[in-house]
Parts: structure tokens; sequence; C-alpha cells
């Protein structure tokens, strides 16, 4: 089978509410050891769509990060692929956020996209996303200023991926 037959995609995109410009958006403001390379490599893809728009670039979060790795993770373990999740006090994006942080800030506005596919595929899965209209948007939106990606591989090689967005004011 090719790659193409292979390829699931379910994409999901969500907003939820509650910069300087590199010379080359390739250089990364940030310690790659924070992320595997796939995630670090659709950081930096969707850094370049911002980057070729005069958009700021997006810091990488290390909680963002995080979280976006629990979600990614929990979707696989618990067989579902949805924003919400069935897990008590961790449902939405905004939960699983702050129960990260710790504590609400005075404002933050979060974005969460999801993809998956049979297959590991960083190029394919920003391709895709940007695809979507409501992916699109929260990738190229102007207000977030941080980003996280996380991704989940199985044993059998499915990949799920869950990208946070975020502009928050302490």
């Amino acid at each position: 089978m090719t790659k193409l037959s292979l390829f699931v995609a379910m994409l999901l995109g969500s907003n939820f509410s509650a910069s300087t410009l590199p010379k080359d958006p390739t250089v990364a403001a940030y310690s790659a050891a924070t992320m595997t390379a796939v995630e670090q490599r659709l950081v930096d893809l969707a850094n370049a769509e911002r980057w070729q728009r005069d958009l700021g670039v997006l810091t990488p979060n290390p909680l963002l990060v995080q979280v976006a790795r629990e979600h990614s993770r929990q979707m696989c373990e618990k067989s579902y692929f949805d924003h919400i999740s069935p897990t008590p006090g961790y449902r939405t994006p905004m939960d699983r956020y702050l129960k990260g942080l710790g504590h609400t800030p005075t404002y933050a506005c979060l974005g969460e996209n999801l993809f998956f596919c049979t297959v590991v595929d960083a190029d394919r899965g920003h391709k895709c996303l940007m695809e979507s209209v409501k992916h699109r948007e929260n990738i190229l939106n102007p207000d977030f200023q941080e980003m996280g990606v996380g991704v989940y591989v199985d044993q059998a090689g499915r990949f799920w991926v869950t990208q946070l967005f975020l502009t928050q004011v302490d």
C-alpha cells in the first residue's frame, strides 16, 4: 500500500478564549532539547507560514508542549479524537492548560489544533492543517504569541498531534 492509501486524517480546529521576526524562519529561538524533532518541525513549519506573512513568530512554551503531549497520549490510550476529553477536570483545552499552569491568569486565549495520521509525517500534517480554515486561522492568528506541540506515536506507528496556541496576560 502507498502512504497515500494509508493516510487517514481527521482535523478539528478550535479557538478557546478565557514580536520580533527572525531574519531566517528556520532559526529557532528555543532549545531543541525541549521538543522532539517532529514537534520542532511542526513549530518551524508554523513559524515559516507566519514569517512569510509578516506575522510574529510563535515562541515555544514548554508547558504547552507538556499539556499537548499528554492530550495526544490520552486520545490514543482512551480511543477518542476530540478537543473534549472524557477525563473529569481535564475536559477542555483551557481546563488542561490551567491545571498545568497551576493558577488562573488575568487573561488567556488558547487555540488548539488536532491531527491524526497512520504514518508519522510532520510535513503532511502541517499541509493538511493549513488546508483547513479553522486550523489555518489558529496558526496564523496574529494575537497568538506562544505555541506548544505534543506528538504521540503508538506501537503501530499511528501519529497523534496536538498543537496549542496561547496569548496570556498575568
